[in-house]
């Protein structure tokens, strides 16, 4: 009986110091970017915040921060993705994510209108560095939740990760070395930055694009088209052979191309970044504090990467499906599906639910129906076969 009731206390001890260990548990919605609620400046809307492991600085919706009462106190030139910008920035917001409050948080203003339009859900910010240079961060892909820690010793199941050797170079985002092989077996290996804002496999940043002759030495290339929070920036896809993230192997996967002159994907200090259609697929430890990441594959690991099908990309915008974009070499294209035509059914039903459309479109060697509206209003019905384009 003694024996009993001392492993009791113990278990019992052993659950309230995990506990306690634990900062804060924060869900999350996985619906290709990690969606979190947050609260600013103490307003009692929960807001739709992307958890994003590229992002060095908070970002606010402008006309989120209008409603709330949020204003710019300066401008300043910002660079991004396709460039340098002036935007507005305004200083000591609070940010409550779970049960903690960030404070003292200085927060870029902007239209995030167009990354709504692209993903499936509303976002009204986007927020990550300053979360995790406080709190060592596990995001479990798993569960979807994200658990901060004051410490990496806390994290109980931790012997099961492995470390993966860190650099923090750039703009407070890490970086990782990562390998891999063409179809012709030619091996390139760089340092990527960690984005888990980006929705790719890896993409190659331009200055290694032209030094290594990467377009020439793929077999087949097409030319595609990506929203940012301002501009839109063209780049090429292509397919690879196989890479290799520390000792966690990949198999064939269709990887992006920067052509930008301007702006991160224009810089030689790193070889391209590391989007989340690799990284979902670990779950992870960023102890930032100490320069570290580790990594355990979750149950997506082997999952076969996504290849373009369709070559349709699509938009919602207010009751209408839109298309963003429409690859060339794709077979929607060669029967005259054009960017700004409204899909109004697939396969004759209504298309009011830009998920349900992107998913359809993502079918294996099916045949789709598409009843499209152009700009002038005409409406016609194509066919087409969702093979993949490389």
């Amino acid at each position: 009986m003694k024996t009993n009731l001392y492993s009791f206390v113990v278990c019992v001890l052993g659950f309230v110091l995990a506990i306690q260990a634990q900062v804060t548990t924060i869900p999350f919605v996985n619906d290709e970017l990690m969606y979190i609620k947050v609260k600013v400046n103490n307003h009692p809307e929960l807001l739709n915040f992307v958890f994003d492991t590229g992002a060095s600085t908070v970002v606010l919706d402008e006309k989120i921060a209008k409603k709330i009462g949020v204003k710019a106190d300066y401008q300043q030139p910002t660079e991004g993705a396709g460039g340098s910008e002036m935007y507005n920035i305004a200083l000591a917001q609070k940010f409550q994510v779970g049960t903690i409050t960030l404070g003292d948080a200085h927060t870029v203003l902007v239209d995030l209108e167009r990354l709504t339009k692209r993903g499936n859900l509303p976002i009204d910010g986007i927020i990550g560095y300053n979360i995790m240079r406080e709190y060592v961060t596990h995001i479990d892909y798993d569960q979807q939740i994200i658990q901060l820690y004051k410490n990496i010793d806390e994290i109980e199941g931790k012997e099961a990760y492995t470390a993966l050797e860190t650099t923090f170079d750039y703009s407070q985002i890490p970086q990782l070395n990562l390998e891999f092989t063409l179809e012709n077996h030619q091996k390139f290996k760089g340092n990527f930055l960690f984005d888990s804002g980006a929705n790719i496999t890896f993409l190659l940043n331009t200055p290694f694009v032209k030094e290594k002759n990467i377009e020439r030495l793929l077999k087949k290339t097409i030319e595609n088209k990506a929203e940012g929070l301002t501009t839109s920036t063209n780049f090429k896809i292509g397919k690879i052979a196989s890479a290799k993230l520390g000792d966690f192997a990949f198999g064939e996967m269709p990887i992006d191309l920067s052509n930008s002159k301007a702006g991160v994907m224009s810089s030689s200090n790193f070889t391209g970044i590391l989007g989340v259609k690799i990284i979902s697929r670990f779950n992870l430890i960023l102890d930032y504090a100490n320069e570290k990441m580790y990594l355990k594959p979750n149950k997506t690991y082997h999952n076969a990467f996504e290849f373009p099908r369709s070559g349709i990309s699509l938009t919602k915008e207010a009751d209408a499906i839109k298309i963003s974009n429409v690859i060339t070499a794709a077979e929607a294209y060669q029967k005259g599906i054009r960017e700004g035509d409204q899909l109004l059914e697939i396969n004759d039903v209504i298309a009011d639910d830009v998920r349900k459309c992107r998913a359809l479109l993502k079918q294996k060697n099916t045949n789709v129906k598409l009843k499209i509206k152009d700009k002038t209003g005409s409406i016609k019905t194509v066919t087409i076969l969702l093979k993949r384009l490389i």
